[in-house]
């Protein structure tokens, strides 16, 4: 199902966007992300974008230590976004002081 809403997205983003992040949602099964890209998402929700340095300080946070206590490493992030990416629930860019990874919401 969110392969369809993929195709449709590339002719009206503004109004299929938020439906097709929580069709996704619900079609994928929390348990089918890692607890990193939870800890990711969890915290792009908060911000909605963030570089790459920005979200692992805050999952050095007392607040995330029960989700992120294996993303504060770049390579367990890198993974864990990654995966968010091929779901369709986040995008990155790069652009000056690297990524950028952002929610995809309204």
């Amino acid at each position: 199902m969110c392969i369809h809403l993929r195709l449709l997205m590339k002719r009206d983003v503004g109004l299929l966007r938020s439906f097709h992040i929580e069709s996704c949602l619900r079609s994928l099964a929390m348990p089918d992300l890692s607890k990193n890209a939870r800890c990711v998402l969890a915290i792009l929700r908060q911000a909605n974008s963030l570089s790459t340095v920005d979200i692992l300080e805050m999952a050095r946070k007392e607040e995330y230590s029960d989700l992120c206590h294996d993303c504060a490493g770049g390579d367990a992030f890198v993974a864990a976004a990654n995966q968010l990416v091929e779901h369709g629930l986040i995008k990155k860019t790069f652009g000056k002081g690297g990524y950028r990874w952002e929610l995809l919401k309204d």
